[in-house]
């Protein structure tokens, strides 16, 4: 009785060839599923601050929200910009307490909250204002024809909320 030996292994490489496949696929899958819900994404403020007031003899700014999403005063920037040319220091840092680096007075409404004053619960909503007086530390001031532009920049999405302009 003589045996024959069959030496035929091409359909284990094509099973195997699957498997193999599959494996890399779930694998994949799993990394990119756990990396995206990794990320909590921050919605856009949605809001309309306009520019009220303007008093160039105390370089005061009166902003008003006038609808939209009501944010926290804790998350945004404010940046300001003469002409195009930007302020050397601005408020970064709110809701300010004392006084801040380049700003002059206390700053009124919800840019503005400290312990002894409970008044403002620093969440800036529809109708609410928000003012700042730029101090002579910074080395530019508005005068009357010059163009002002507020930029409120939100800080956890990453995002401009508004950008209002104003003809001193």
């Amino acid at each position: 009785m003589t045996f024959k030996s069959i030496n035929n292994d091409s359909g284990m490489s094509e099973v195997m060839g699957v498997i193999l496949i599959t494996a890399i696929v779930v694998v994949a899958s799993g990394i990119v599923y756990t990396v995206v819900t990794g990320y909590e994404l921050e919605q856009p403020v949605i809001a309309n601050i306009d520019i009220e007031s303007v008093n160039t003899s105390n370089q005061q700014v009166v902003l008003v929200h006038r609808g939209g999403d009501s944010f926290d005063v804790s998350e945004i920037s404010i940046i300001i910009s003469i002409n195009g040319e930007m302020l050397e220091k601005n408020l970064i840092d709110l809701p300010a307490t004392g006084t801040p680096n380049g700003f002059s007075h206390a700053l009124g409404g919800v840019l503005w909250g400290t312990p002894s004053n409970q008044s403002y619960d620093n969440i800036w909503d529809s109708g609410d204002t928000g003012e700042f007086n730029i101090a002579g530390t910074n080395s530019l001031k508005f005068n009357p024809g010059d163009l002002l532009k507020v930029t409120i920049y939100h800080r956890p999405s990453e995002t401009i909320i508004t950008s209002p302009e104003h003809r001193v």
